[in-house]
């Protein structure tokens, strides 16, 4: 039998319940593929009801305010995606709603790369086009033994195209990932429950863990930041981060590049603006791993005047209304802390 033969037979019986199958409507598997890049699907699950609860078409998304979309996304993490996401549904609505149903079509939206574009258009468009991602391109390495170095699923392209079933390709691309989260896993794969078990080179060479062949990990960037909690009389200070780069368009606490001690911290707010810093405090110190970097942080609090022009004082409600990064959790959650001490 064919691979996708022998796939599908099996999704037909396997396939996982998830609240995003079983509809061929593009809003929905729009959201739900840009929420699932880089996520696990159990933590996309609550936040997937959440948007539809809020926003049950693009253009309720179209017309909301982005700090909205930002505050509902609040622990997806990769915020760039919650901005295209509002991008793309302001450019969908503006054209009356309807999503382009070519692949082509859909990369012209903001946030849709080739991975995401071929995945919606296969399941809402029955578009024959292989939704090459991590589980593809390990499944895929692994039935044909692939001996050349893989840098991105997209070097599988002309194994996928020949894979792909031409009648069910939604069907077929659902049914990979699916295979690749259950059984073909990068670790330990299931190969006895396996289904293409039976025209798998590397199960038949009992080395299924050798593939695919990847090039050396780039170390993660260490950078070393230190956050300041700026209270003053009418709360604790954020500010808006630049809309383009890491994190872009949340809320942050000041902060500075390094490690700093309380009198360079005193003097970093001094010269943002702040007036007459004092009662420094040591915070407890925190790391975040993003794709290619990782912070070190540590932190101090400090009693202000005022603020400068640029920074909201926010008291604990209104902390919790604005979006900020995970990797500000634990001040954050620090902040909320002394401000409800404040009253």
């Amino acid at each position: 039998m064919k691979l996708s033969d022998l796939l599908l037979s099996w999704y037909d019986r396997n396939a996982r319940e998830l609240p995003w199958r079983g509809t061929r409507d593009p809003y929905r598997i729009w959201l739900s593929e840009i929420m699932l890049q880089q996520t696990r699907t159990e933590a996309v699950r609550r936040y997937y009801a959440r948007f539809l609860d809020r926003f049950p078409d693009v253009f309720a998304l179209a017309a909301a305010e982005q700090d909205e979309v930002l505050k509902l996304w609040e622990g997806l993490g990769y915020y760039s995606r919650a901005r295209n996401l509002h991008a793309a549904a302001k450019a969908v609505a503006a054209s009356g709603g309807c999503f382009p149903d070519s692949v082509e079509g859909l990369q012209d939206l903001p946030g849709i790369g080739p991975y995401a574009a071929r995945a919606i258009s296969s399941i809402a468009f029955g578009i024959c086009a292989p939704a090459l991602d991590g589980n593809q391109m390990r499944v895929l390495s692994r039935c044909f033994a692939v001996e050349r170095t893989l840098k991105t699923p997209f070097d599988l392209e002309a194994e996928a195209t020949a894979c792909i079933s031409r009648e069910r390709p939604g069907d077929y691309n659902q049914a990979l990932m699916d295979l690749g989260a259950s059984i073909c896993t990068p670790k330990h794969p299931r190969c006895d429950a396996c289904p293409l078990s039976p025209i798998c080179r590397a199960f038949a060479e009992d080395e299924p863990e050798r593939y695919p062949l990847r090039p050396a990990p780039v170390p993660k960037r260490e950078e070393a930041r230190t956050v300041l909690l700026a209270f003053t009389p009418r709360g604790v200070c954020i500010r808006r981060r630049n809309e383009r780069g890491l994190l872009g368009g949340l809320y942050e606490f000041p902060s500075a590049e390094g490690h700093l001690n309380a009198g360079e911290a005193a003097q970093h707010l001094t010269e943002l603006g702040f007036t007459n810093p004092t009662e420094a405090q040591i915070l407890p110190p925190a790391k975040h791993v993003f794709t290619h970097l990782i912070w070190r942080m540590q932190g101090f609090a400090f009693r202000c005047d005022a603020a400068p022009e640029g920074f909201v004082e926010v008291d604990a409600d209104g902390l919790r209304a604005h979006a900020l990064p995970s990797a500000l959790r634990k001040y954050r959650e620090i902040a909320l802390d002394a401000l409800e001490k404040m009253g």
